[in-house]
């Protein structure tokens, strides 16, 4: 999984997650990624703080470049978890029950590739694990009531 910083012809930044490179190229072209603020599919990838471990030898080395942001706020990283749920209902199809088979069905190259959500069991997602099909578990946001 990576993960790159986006900024869209808006100036609104956001992070995009990945399976790898070749698939944020492909979706970048198909104008699949679109800005969560906005919505506008014309974004590009900006420098952003990284950490990545290179082997030299038998000795491991961890790399880190810029500085990293400063830590949210409680209250900035609800509004960010409330922004990604938005932008996850509005653009990814809601499979429901069933996302540990369509997940796995996209990995295989059974299904078309394309932006799901749904729900699983713990049994299902260490299945997913051991299978090494990529998936990422949000936390629920906290609505005030």
């Amino acid at each position: 999984m990576v993960v790159y910083d986006l900024l869209c012809k808006k100036n609104h930044r956001f992070e995009g997650w990945f399976p790898n490179f070749e698939s944020y190229q492909e979706q970048l072209a198909r104008e699949q990624i679109s800005c969560p603020t906005c919505g506008t599919t014309k974004v590009e990838k900006i420098p952003h703080a990284c950490a990545v471990i290179r082997k030299r030898g038998e000795k491991e080395e961890v790399v880190q470049a810029e500085k990293p942001p400063a830590a949210l706020t409680e209250a900035e990283a609800r509004e960010l978890l409330l922004r990604l749920h938005h932008h996850i209902a509005e653009n990814f199809e809601d499979v429901g029950p069933r996302f540990a088979e369509e997940a796995r069905a996209i990995f295989h190259g059974r299904t078309d590739p394309k932006p799901i959500h749904g729900t699983t069991t713990p049994q299902e997602q260490e299945e997913l694990d051991e299978e090494g099909v990529p998936y990422l578990v949000l936390p629920k946001p906290k609505v005030d009531a």
